[in-house]
């Protein structure tokens, strides 16, 4: 099999998490090629993806202690230590708060509201938090400009954040049009000019 070789690691923590994820995916496809069904390997391979002077001191421990494992200690244990450590030294301990703080100041930046509900749903997976919960919807609410919002809450008031996220969508787009017939509107420059970006 094969497969494309997870991107090298150099000790950028913002590409820690995609850089775990993506090494996961090679040895998922791979763990039937001979030398990858090693929990000793796949540390070992992992290992010869991080590169670079920011990382050098902590790949060579890494691969001392390799060095020191007999086959007897080929267990999965040798693999969750390796991401453990790995996760310690490179990861970010505090994503979920990080998006939880970048929730609190997301706003949508006119007209993308295509990339703000992306955004949002993304940093909402990364705060643990839920989007069927009210809490979720009314954090998508406060990110929009003052006109989406009068359109979004006009009844019927959408209860799920899809039909609420899609009523958003349908405001700007129609927001849009109108500003394409008749230009900009003062008052709706006042209500969206804040968030234009």
């Amino acid at each position: 099999m094969m497969g494309a070789l997870p991107a090298v690691f150099n000790g950028d923590r913002m590409y820690a998490n995609d850089f775990v994820e993506q090494l996961k995916g090679y040895i998922r496809l791979n763990h039937l090629v001979a030398g990858m069904g090693s929990y000793i390997q796949w540390a070992a391979f992992a290992l010869t993806l991080i590169q670079g002077p920011l990382v050098a001191e902590w790949t060579r421990a890494m691969g001392k202690w390799l060095d020191g494992l007999q086959a007897v200690d080929d267990i999965p244990a040798v693999w969750d230590q390796f991401l453990a450590e790995f996760a310690t030294q490179y990861q970010d301990t505090q994503k979920e708060q990080h998006a939880r703080a970048e929730l609190k100041v997301l706003k949508l930046k006119w007209p993308e509201v295509d990339q703000y509900a992306n955004n949002f749903e993304c940093l909402i997976h990364v705060a643990g938090y839920n989007l069927a919960n009210p809490e979720s919807i009314e954090f998508f609410i406060e990110g929009l400009p003052r006109s989406v919002v009068e359109d979004v809450l006009r009844p019927p008031v959408p209860d799920t954040y899809e039909a609420t996220k899609e009523k958003a969508i349908q405001s700007v787009k129609s927001q849009q049009v109108v500003d394409n017939i008749f230009g900009p509107c003062r008052n709706n420059q006042n209500n969206r000019g804040a968030q234009r970006g």
